[in-house]
């Protein structure tokens, strides 16, 4: 299709590495010429100043420190602790524009219900975490199985577990609300962090919304399919056959298990006990070494601090399901970029519930669906560090086959949770999308690492796609970046 004079006519999509998260500079090219500058987040797990610094003095650089618009899709570490980290740096560029997804509306009462409730459940899993910590510090699990069968591999075995919840618990922000508030904003952080200054436009995007005419943007549409209103979406998790029981609301045992870790009134923490009245101790303090003596069955220990875990996983999932998912469209062509941050499974499930978006086709305005878009996608930011469940299958995966497909995979095995290793990366979804893309298909770590985790007894990959993958991905070795430029 002919160029419209004066629309973009390519993006150079550049993904910054260093280690699992998203750090990605989209740049807008009319011809030869950079017109807008596009960020999306800047993070990875357990990123530290000295791996920020160099790359974002290289954005600044390639920017002229000016970022036209920034996209900040959710609030996990792994996507935003660079903007902490190298602070002092972000504080010397100029961001026009920064779009947060709607639950970081102060101004938005069921946002803000929803950041109170997070924190609630964040600082329960914060304080359970610690109390687990320090068991382990004081040789706990050691003395509990020293006594027991192959004690020393269960005692491990626990020690795992809580390293894995601690690995979980590092994703939050790390500024922790008072108890009783709620989460502070991405926008109460980014200006702690420098990047959004006073001139700074800062806008919130609803799922449906299509953006378009933006400055020095010309011909490119931005429409965004996520996160969704309907809470329910939040909670659901990609299984096999997209196949899931989901819960109406949380079990009781979760409600108690808030209370007594955030330390909630007790008044409120009556109504949410798990146990009936009955089984309630009665009388003062003294007596309840007593009532423990002879009734052994009540001697739980720490055992009911082990449910962190479901709360943990429960907690990651909902936040990454807030993420701001975006299709970037090309007007001509109709070719889209899409990124949908970490968005599990409940996300891509709501695009398709009775969602449309405006799309200009010659001289008359179409509403299409998230089938239409997905049609078109011609560049995948694969979801969720190439996990089992941050790409939707039926409703996602196998609705993109344009044979012009790239991917990009932001996994690296040098800087990773250790708890991810068992999903990350899928070899089923890897297999899946080498072969969609012919090989297109490039990865944030060592490609070598990844493609042999990949390649399990139950895939199989192509030879020519093998070979396309190790050829483009192997021009990035010793670069702080890979790239890929989509002509619109």
């Amino acid at each position: 299709m002919a160029t419209t004079e004066g629309n973009i006519s390519s993006i150079n999509i550049r993904m910054y590495r260093y280690g699992t998260g998203d750090f990605f500079l989209l740049q807008l090219k009319k011809g030869d010429d950079v017109n807008f500058n596009l960020m999306i987040d800047c993070g990875c797990i357990g990123g530290a100043k000295a791996g920020f610094d160099p790359l974002v003095d290289d954005l600044a650089t390639i920017t002229n420190n000016k970022i036209d618009l920034l996209v900040v899709t959710h609030e996990h570490a792994d996507h935003i602790n660079g903007f902490e980290k190298s602070k002092a740096i972000f504080s010397t560029i100029e961001f026009e524009r920064v779009w947060f997804a709607w639950t970081e509306d102060i101004d938005d009462p069921t946002a803000n219900d929803y950041r109170q409730n997070r924190s609630k459940v964040g600082m329960a899993l914060s304080n359970a975490v610690g109390k687990l910590n320090r068991l382990t510090e004081k040789g706990h699990y050691k003395k509990l199985y020293q006594d027991e069968k192959d004690g020393a591999l269960m005692a491990a075995s626990k020690t795992h577990f809580i390293g894995a919840l601690d690995d979980l618990n590092l994703l939050n922000i790390s500024k922790k609300p008072a108890p009783g508030e709620p989460y502070p904003t991405m926008v109460d952080l980014l200006k702690d962090y420098n990047v959004i200054k006073e001139n700074t436009l800062v806008e919130f995007l609803e799922p449906g919304d299509t953006v378009i005419e933006l400055e020095n943007a010309e011909g490119i549409r931005f429409h965004v399919l996520g996160p969704p209103r309907d809470a329910s979406y939040l909670n659901r998790t990609e299984k096999k056959g997209e196949n899931y029981e989901k819960r109406e609301a949380p079990s009781q045992v979760y409600f108690a298990f808030m209370s007594v870790l955030t330390a909630e009134d007790p008044a409120e923490q009556k109504s949410n006990h798990p146990f009936d009245d009955e089984y309630e101790l009665k009388g003062s303090a003294g007596d309840i070494p007593v009532l423990y003596a002879s009734q052994k069955w009540r001697e739980i220990e720490y055992d009911w601090l082990y449910s962190a875990g479901s709360l943990a996983m429960k907690y990651e999932s909902s936040i990454n399901n807030t993420s701001l998912a975006l299709a970037i469209q090309f007007e001509n062509s109709e070719k889209v970029l899409l990124f949908p941050g970490d968005a599990e499974f409940g996300n891509w499930q709501s695009w398709h519930d009775k969602l449309t978006w405006a799309v200009k086709i010659g001289n008359a305005i179409e509403y299409k669906d998230a089938s239409y878009l997905l049609d078109k996608t011609v560049f995948y930011k694969v979801g969720h560090h190439l996990s089992h469940n941050g790409t939707a299958r039926g409703l996602g995966i196998d609705l993109i086959n344009d044979p012009e497909l790239a991917a990009m995979a932001t996994l690296d095995f040098v800087k990773i949770n250790s708890g991810w290793l068992s999903t990350m990366p899928s070899d089923l979804l890897a297999a899946e999308l080498i072969k969609k893309t012919a090989g297109r298909f490039f990865f944030l770590g060592d490609w070598r690492k990844i493609l042999k985790a990949i390649k399990t007894d139950r895939i199989t990959i192509k030879k020519a796609h093998e070979q396309q993958l190790e050829q483009l991905n192997s021009v990035f070795d010793g670069k702080n970046f890979l790239e890929w430029e989509v002509s619109g």
